[in-house]
């Protein structure tokens, strides 16, 4: 094995290891973190089995053994992001029913069975062989039409979750901002590296998307453990101050005005959320 080869499978592992953790130790707390943990777990879940594929797949010596781990990367990668978009949407406070856990998984399921039995149809793979120069276990692959409706759904749910994150970016306190930061980058990693690969800037034969996935896991650890990710989330702690009858004015130690509840919303008009860049509260 070579060491290009080496420390491939090492960067994909160490997003597995990273993933499969995440996934752990938000099942052992999830009756802390409320009906949010269940999407995440689905999330770094799938991510796990994908880069556990691609690694197994970096192992194979034969084109079986490669076809097979492959299969092993679609139970987890085309499932993946929409998860992500679920638990985003969960995230940032839109209500996730049954109907879209359904709609989401409906094409990461028809690209499983389509993966699985390439062979026979040559829908998602027009080609799928071992690289004729680097030989096993780089792999040369030709697209076919199924595979660009999958990678046009992946990118799409990465890129609506990265929208949402950003939406909810001026809304948010600077508190709860790293949160979103994290939620943004994890997205937005994936989505470059996938894009650099199909233009063809990436190794041969080589899928570098694992690779960098361990990114985006770091982040979330990070934004668990320094900034209480799920514990406190943006969207639980808006109902909350929202809800609180007598009017609430937070100023800054600069007495520069940077929230308000929706109470003196009502007992001062004229507050609005321009008034929020203003250097001074104008009736203060």
């Amino acid at each position: 094995m070579n060491l290009d080869l080496t420390a491939y499978i090492t960067l994909i592992c160490t997003s597995g290891v990273l993933n499969l953790y995440l996934c752990f130790y938000v099942f052992i707390k999830r009756h802390h973190y409320a009906n949010i943990a269940h999407l995440f777990i689905l999330h770094t879940g799938f991510t796990t089995i994908y880069c556990m594929g691609a690694a197994f797949s970096l192992l194979s010596v034969n084109l079986g053994e490669m076809k097979f781990w492959t299969a092993i990367q679609y139970v987890g990668m085309p499932f993946s992001p929409p998860a992500g978009l679920l638990f985003v949407m969960q995230y940032v406070g839109i209500k996730v029913r049954k109907k879209h856990i359904f709609a989401l998984f409906i094409i990461p399921f028809i690209s499983l069975i389509m993966v699985a039995t390439n062979d026979w149809h040559h829908l998602h793979y027009r080609v799928f062989e071992i690289d004729p120069v680097l030989g096993a276990p780089y792999v040369h692959q030709e697209i076919g039409p199924w595979y660009t409706i999958h990678g046009m759904f992946i990118f799409s749910s990465m890129f609506v979750a990265f929208l949402l994150a950003v939406y909810r970016w001026k809304e948010t306190a600077k508190a709860y901002r790293l949160q979103l930061i994290s939620l943004m980058v994890g997205q937005l990693v994936p989505i470059v590296t996938a894009f650099i690969y199909l233009m063809g800037f990436t190794p041969q034969g080589i899928d570098p998307v694992p690779m960098v996935l361990w990114v985006s896991s770091f982040l979330y650890l990070w934004s668990i453990n320094s900034s209480r990710m799920f514990t406190v989330m943006p969207v639980a702690k808006d109902a909350i101050f929202n809800s609180i009858n007598d009017g609430v004015i937070v100023l800054d130690e600069s007495y520069r005005l940077i929230e308000f509840n929706l109470a003196s919303k009502n007992m001062f008009p004229q507050l609005k959320k321009r008034c929020l860049e203003n250097v001074l509260l104008m009736f203060g």
